[in-house]
């Protein structure tokens, strides 16, 4: 993550500290007190236009998400049937004295897209890529300190589709200002590099980017600072360096540090690290970020390994967006989204299919996550008519060079990935020449980590040579491929970049696979691990994993009134679904069962699964028909599992995953419960338990969090839960929930996972959808306790409190 920003009430004044003379920089968080007006607004960049009739919010905020979904939107099918448009953003601020003679810049983490930006009715420029992170220079343009300013944003995405799936729109992410000197460290310029990494020693080496200096050559200091998680200081030097003017000054420092403790999976070890520039007394400028130690390697035959450790990469691909929040997603949210991952016994996220948050690689090198960070779902040759193809040519040099900046000191990034899909794979010498420039632009800013791309055309991407030019080589949906490329290509490493979530695909090749092959990218370690598509549902890409096999034209699938894909172990309100307990039998080391009951005749029939889908199947035991015979699944990571219903054993099957995913028993239906009881080979037992419910009659409301910042900016997610008058869940139950909020807080948004909803997630009430649905509050910048109330026609009321600290 960037340099600390300080979370300041921004308006009248942009911040209220002192700025004294022996620290002269700051970073000051921009998000609050901006003003918004949606569609097109003749001279909005001019400072004196009036938008005293203007909404005033606080970023992040994504407009797409605030407007009705309907089959009429041009984003169609790709972009959820959303709203494209254009918004503008305007925001009124007075710099302090104390910034006189100061450098000031303005940081955008993203903006989707097309964004231009105004500074007191200068244009600083546009950027078409919503996904990139950029800076502008305000200050020739500002005016006297102690007078007012205005910045203008607008934001274009009136020409639809552009994206293959939910993007949001409008300023999504954070807003920061950084005021320095006019001698300064580069945005992103500081780079951390190790090496020669053991238990016993580790080799650090720092480069430092210093520009500003206009006239003669001049003396001065760059101190360097690295605590460990205890902050003690492990190193520390003040090294004298002299500036030449008119270019870019790059110092280096390397040394070493004894006994380091490295970044792991299971302890993600880091170091505090601020790196200062002095002129005498004066610190005229700072970046701080975090420092992983570790080392990475992949091996054609053995797959990936962590600190010479082998590591087999259980990895989910997941899309930008937090489900009912649409782009706007808070600091939590990423936190939330990689707990709720590790839990089922993950280690790997890529990012799909565009430079992520932030926040997310910071919460992932604090959660101990392996990340493959990409950057294009497309270069010239385009998927969508307004997509980033006609952008590419232009851009993609600074796209990619601040990409790879940015993120670069993350220790959970090991690979650069440059494409998802791209048509240039199989374009033999263009796709190639095209290849071959983004690596040598990339290269100039990382050379420590492989670069990669997605293939979902292995044999046509090895007779172009285009996968040759790869240091891994990602193969979508390839399996049948593995081992036969593996023999191919002995030097090739290979991993999984993109996986359906179901293991029975009854084929033998693209886009199905046996069960054989399955197994393969599971058990073997040449195949470094492998990346399912996906994580967490999503907005967009309507109806995947409800319909097709994967060979059907696209257009005969489900689309409308689907607003989301179901590909996912886990729905976009972060409830886990029934792919999610299989994958955490297959991946957790604890032991595991679970069962899963058809909801659907289909069901019955596990070979008949949609390409990207899972069978209909829930934990339930509400069948209407007596007698009837159900396929019942049991998830499993056990040696041993035997199924009782209501008390009677139904007999014990051996789990052995070469044989088969998981196990089943045909069970005719009866009221009651159903059990799985598992035993592991080491004789521990383990069990799993669903009951037939009643209607529903009661609601259960529950906080994640107990406390949340009183920061404009914190939230906490409540799941809402129906049960019977005995207090066992109802799995169908479809109410509908009202939501009142008391205290210093707001309803950030209400979801429930349905596919189909086309309920505001911004509105007041939602229906539950199989028994749930979600609340998500947000603080204010008030301290106390915000109290949540649900209510239900028939139902007693239900409210928890949650409190707001510093």
């Amino acid at each position: 993550m960037k340099s600390k920003l300080l979370y300041l009430a921004l308006f009248p004044l942009l911040f209220s500290c002192s700025i004294n003379n022996e620290q002269q920089y700051s970073n000051i968080l921009f998000d609050f007190d901006w003003k918004f007006a949606l569609g097109d607004q003749t001279d909005a960049n001019n400072p004196l236009f009036d938008d005293g009739a203007w909404r005033i919010l606080d970023l992040p905020h994504d407009f797409s998400i605030e407007q009705a979904f309907s089959s009429e939107n041009k984003t169609a099918d790709g972009g959820a049937y959303s709203y494209g448009g254009i918004g503008w953003y305007r925001k009124h601020f007075i710099l302090p004295t104390e910034t006189h003679n100061k450098r000031v810049t303005i940081q955008f983490d993203g903006v989707y897209r097309n964004s231009e930006v105004w500074i007191n009715g200068t244009f600083l420029g546009k950027r078409p890529y919503g996904y990139s992170s950029f800076e502008y220079n305000l200050t020739p343009y500002l005016n006297k300190t102690g007078t007012e300013n205005v910045i203008c944003v607008k934001v274009d995405t009136k020409d639809q589709p552009n994206s293959r799936w939910y993007t949001g729109a409008g300023i999504y992410r954070h807003v920061s200002l950084h005021v320095s000197n006019e001698i300064h460290l580069v945005n992103n310029g500081v780079f951390v590099q190790t090496s020669n990494i053991s238990e016993e020693s580790a080799t650090v080496k720092i480069s430092t980017e210093i520009d500003g200096l206009q006239k003669a050559n001049k003396k001065l200091k760059v101190n360097t600072i690295i605590k460990d998680a205890n902050q003690n200081i492990v190193y520390s030097e003040a090294k004298e360096i002299l500036l030449l003017p008119h270019q870019l000054n790059n110092i280096e420092t390397e040394f070493q540090i004894a006994n380091p403790g490295l970044w792991s999976i299971e302890n993600p070890n880091l170091y505090d690290l601020t790196v200062q520039l002095i002129d005498g007394r004066k610190i005229l400028d700072s970046y701080e970020t975090s420092v992983g130690i570790r080392s990475i390697r992949f091996d054609p035959d053995h797959g990936f390994f962590l600190n010479n450790k082998h590591v087999k990469l259980k990895g989910t691909n997941n899309h930008h967006d937090g489900g009912p929040l649409g782009a706007a997603c808070y600091d939590y949210t990423f936190e939330r989204q990689l707990r709720i991952l590790k839990s089922l016994g993950s280690n790997a996220i890529r990012v799909s299919h565009n430079p992520p948050a932030p926040e997310l690689l910071y919460w992932a090198d604090r959660l101990g996550f392996l990340v493959i960070d990409e950057i294009f779902d497309e270069w010239e040759n385009g998927k969508r008519t307004f997509g980033y193809a006609p952008s590419f040519k232009e851009w993609y040099k600074k796209d990619v060079s601040d990409w790879i900046r940015r993120d670069r000191n993350h220790p959970s990034v090991i690979a650069w990935s440059l494409g998802n899909e791209i048509p240039e794979q199989k374009l033999g010498k263009e796709g190639v020449s095209i290849l071959t420039k983004l690596i040598e632009t990339a290269e100039l800013n990382d050379n420590s980590r492989p670069f990669t791309a997605a293939c979902n055309e292995i044999l046509a991407a090895n007779e172009s040579g285009f996968s040759s030019q790869l240091g891994i080589v990602g193969y979508n949906y390839q399996e049948p491929n593995y081992k036969k490329d593996h023999l191919t290509y002995p030097s090739r490493i290979i991993y999984g970049s993109e996986t359906v979530i179901y293991p029975y695909q009854p084929g033998d090749g693209f886009p199905l696979h046996s069960y054989e092959q399955w197994v393969e990218g599971q058990v073997e370690d040449y195949i470094a691990g492998e990346f399912l598509w996906t994580g967490f549902d999503y907005l967009g890409e309507a109806g995947i994993g409800l319909g097709g096999t994967g060979l059907e034209p696209w257009n005969t699938w489900p689309k409308w009134p689907y607003r989301s894909a179901i590909c996912g172990l886990v729905d976009i309100c972060g409830f886990e679904k029934p792919a999610y307990w299989f994958r955490k039998a297959l991946w957790d080391d604890e032991p595991q069962v679970y069962i899963a009951v058809p909801t659907n005749r289909k069901a019955n029939n596990i070979q008949e699964v949609p390409f990207w889908g899972w069978p209909e199947v829930q934990a339930h035991w509400n069948d209407q028909n007596i007698g009837e015979l159900l396929k019942v699944q049991v998830y499993t990571n056990c040696k041993e599992v035997e199924l009782f219903l209501n008390g009677k054993s139904l007999g014990s099957k051996n789990y052995d995953l070469r044989k088969e995913a998981f196990l089943t028993w045909d069970v005719a239906y009866e009221p009651g419960n159903i059990e799985a009881i598992g035993t592991t080979v080491n004789g521990l037992k383990t069990s799993f338990k669903i009951q037939t419910s009643d209607v529903a009659a009661k609601m259960v409301l529950t906080s994640e969090r107990e406390t949340i910042k009183a920061n404009k900016q914190d939230v906490s997610y409540f799941k809402l839960e129906l049960v019977d008058e005995n207090n066992i869940p109802v799995p169908f139950a479809d109410n509908l929930i009202h939501f009142t909020i008391k205290g210093p807080g707001k309803i950030a948004a209400l979801g429930n996972g349905d596919p189909q909803s086309h309920t505001s997630f911004k509105g007041e009430q939602m229906e539950a959808y199989l028994g749930k649905c979600l609340a998500i509050v947000q603080s204010t910048s008030v301290l106390g306790e915000i109290t949540l109330t649900a209510s239900s026609e028939g139902m007693e009321p239900v409210s928890v409190s949650i409190l707001t600290e510093k």
